[in-house]
């Protein structure tokens, strides 16, 4: 228990009123607080924070793990992420201090089997290079894919299409009814199930993109294409190094369209 007291210390003067022990109870202030901090407890709403999940491969069944990152080369499609540069120059550039990035891609495997050099890369040299946007809006609200999002797209386009199939299926309550937060709950848990089904299956013809990033580009960069991904129902993606091709293939593309 706690408490003030005041007093004259024994040296009252005459005629001067006298001034009484004050007391002053803390000991609920103590239970207040203890209220109030299991209120807020209990009442507080977690947030949980908003990151992006990858599920990588296991690699515990796998006998030569020198072939774990090998794609077959009608199958494979190689991004590269890389920092843009100034006019006429190679230094980065930038736009209020943030890196400008520019994205490239390619077809296939380059120079298998061959030794990389500087001219068989140049004249093997099928690296292209992708708008970052990602689509446009036509006057009547309809969005049409561009950019890395078209190429990604028109390399998955039996998976997307059924995946889009899917959501005008869902969209018109073929998953159950969409009027109630626990009937909409149950038919995404439906959709997803569907569209997981889809991904997995074997039917369908399904490219395998490996994502690589120069020291260069941003790491937003990476998480744009990540979520392209996502977006466009990919089901085989990995985040690879840069090989000594690419880096080659890249030099050479930019040095042939320096200055534009």
């Amino acid at each position: 228990m706690a408490e003030i007291q005041q007093n004259d210390g024994g040296k009252g003067k005459k005629g001067h009123q006298k001034k009484m022990t004050i007391r002053v109870d803390f000991t609920p202030m103590v239970d207040m607080n203890m209220l109030l901090i299991t209120f807020f407890m209990l009442c507080t709403t977690m947030i949980k924070s908003q990151t992006l999940s990858i599920a990588l491969p296991s690699n515990e069944k796998v006998e030569n793990t020198d072939n774990m990152s090998q794609a077959s080369a009608d199958d494979a499609v190689t991004i590269i992420i890389d920092a843009k540069r100034k006019a006429g120059s190679m230094d980065v550039d930038t736009i209020n201090g943030k890196v400008i990035n520019e994205v490239y891609y390619y077809f296939g495997k380059p120079l298998d089997g061959e030794a990389p050099t500087q001219e068989s890369v140049a004249s093997h040299n099928n690296l292209q290079k992708a708008e970052i946007l990602s689509d446009e809006v036509n006057d009547l609200g309809d969005h049409t894919a561009r950019g890395i999002r078209k190429i990604i797209q028109d390399r998955n386009k039996e998976v997307y299409e059924a995946i889009k199939e899917l959501k005008e299926k869902y969209n018109n309550g073929e998953f159950g009814s969409l009027e109630t937060a626990q009937e909409r709950e149950a038919a995404q848990e439906k959709y997803k199930a569907a569209a997981v089904e889809i991904r997995k299956s074997d039917s369908y013809k399904k490219p395998v993109i490996i994502i690589k990033s120069t020291p260069h580009a941003s790491y937003g960069g990476l998480v744009e294409i990540l979520d392209e991904m996502q977006i466009n129902s990919v089901s085989k993606y990995q985040i690879d190094n840069m090989t000594s091709v690419d880096s080659l293939m890249l030099i050479d593309y930019q040095n042939r369209h320096h200055g534009e």
